[in-house]
């Protein structure tokens, strides 16, 4: 959907944005992320340098598909610490708020 004065004219019709231009907007999306992030640059010089070296399209999704996969390991390993640290506090904290028993 389009807004512009020409809504109401049948006779125009919408533009259809060509590859080149989403592959234009997506690399200006990706370089107004880094300026924002840049302790990322040097993971994506990686991303760009495996991609380089990947030949077709197949292989670079392949290449991204691995890349995603070991960083959702990686956050899945600090999740697990978080749980086990969460766990071990709440253990602690559960055995300090109980009373001892009398026998």
């Amino acid at each position: 959907m389009q807004n512009g004065l020409n809504d109401s004219d049948p006779s125009v019709k919408p533009h259809t944005i060509t590859d080149e231009e989403r592959l234009l907007n997506a690399l200006a999306q990706r370089d107004r992320f880094l300026e924002r992030n840049p302790h990322l640059r040097p993971f994506q010089a990686e991303i760009d340098r495996l991609l380089d070296k990947s030949g077709n399209n197949e292989g670079r999704m392949a290449v991204l598909g691995t890349l995603m996969q070991a960083k959702l390991l990686k956050l899945q390993r600090e999740l697990n610490k978080i749980t086990n640290i969460l766990q071990a506090a709440v253990a602690t904290r559960s055995s300090a708020l109980t009373p001892p028993h009398h026998q």
